[in-house]
């Protein structure tokens, strides 16, 4: 009975060394061991969409976590989340990076995130037809009632922007836009790429991108941890792709896919802009 026990133990301890090691030496050696780059997905489009029918992931930032799992020879695997608990996703190992996170001040507090941005976007705004606002401080009033989806970096903004308007927070984009064409919100603030695909379906109301528009730059979240070798990797690669334009491209197939013609769109390079 003891040499069996024993001869369990070593079995047991042989399973999971592989995960041990991996632990141990960062979230890159896990990668490497598991051979999966395990993505967080949230529906928001243009940067992940999940077809009812097929329920398969689309989307930019699906399509960046193929190319980077490309890059690492491994499969790219998408993890469901949401916006509101994607830090806690991350911190708590279900997935291992999420595109499309803003570093806000909070975030940082929590995660890691590479110097290099993963790309640029712009606050725009879905509205009537009729809708005569042209900058930020005309939304700024009792009456507005503007919807946002929650725990996304856009919330703080408009939050804080806008101290006097109706805030209406919705756990997604899509359930923002609803709102929007049940009358139930005057406008919809959203970052410009989000904006545009929501409009080819919608049809109703139209995109601005009031004044002062300023580009912000968005990133990806990982985890913290002692050995830098994946914020590294993450953070020289997105300096890599955004030279060479990889975001553009990768936008313009996601709107082509839609049926939506990129041709004088502002993409994701603010240079381009």
């Amino acid at each position: 009975m003891k040499r069996r026990t024993l001869i369990l133990a070593a079995t047991a301890a042989m399973a999971f060394a592989p995960r041990a090691r991996a632990q141990g030496g960062g979230t890159m050696a896990q990668i490497k061991d598991s051979g999966k780059l395990r993505i967080g997905v949230a529906s928001a489009e243009p940067w992940f969409y999940k077809d009812p029918m097929s329920e398969q992931w689309t989307g930019v930032g699906v399509a960046m976590g193929k190319r980077m799992a490309d890059e690492l020879g491994v499969e790219m695997v998408p993890v469901e989340t949401s916006w509101a608990n994607a830090v806690a996703g991350l911190q708590a190992n279900q997935f291992d990076i999420m595109f499309v996170l803003d570093p806000t001040e909070e975030r940082r507090k929590a995660l890691s995130f590479p110097k290099n941005p993963l790309f640029y976007y712009a606050m725009g705004a879905l509205v009537k037809e009729d809708s005569k606002a042209k900058t930020w401080d005309e939304f700024n009033t009792p009456e507005t009632r503007i919807g946002v989806t929650l725990g996304t970096s856009l919330d703080r903004n408009v939050t804080e922007m806008m101290p006097k308007a109706q805030i209406n927070r919705f756990s997604s984009n899509d359930e923002a836009i609803a709102a929007f064409a049940a009358g139930r919100v005057d406008a919809v603030v959203q970052f410009h790429p989000a904006l545009v695909v929501q409009y080819s379906r919608l049809k109703i109301g139209k995109v601005l991108l009031p004044e002062p528009v300023k580009p912000v730059a968005t990133s990806a979240g990982m985890r913290q941890e002692d050995n830098p070798e994946f914020l590294n990797w993450v953070n020289k690669t997105f300096a890599d792709f955004y030279a060479a334009g990889v975001p553009d491209q990768l936008f313009d197939a996601y709107l082509t896919s839609k049926g939506i013609d990129p041709t004088g769109i502002p993409g994701l390079i603010k240079e381009d802009w």
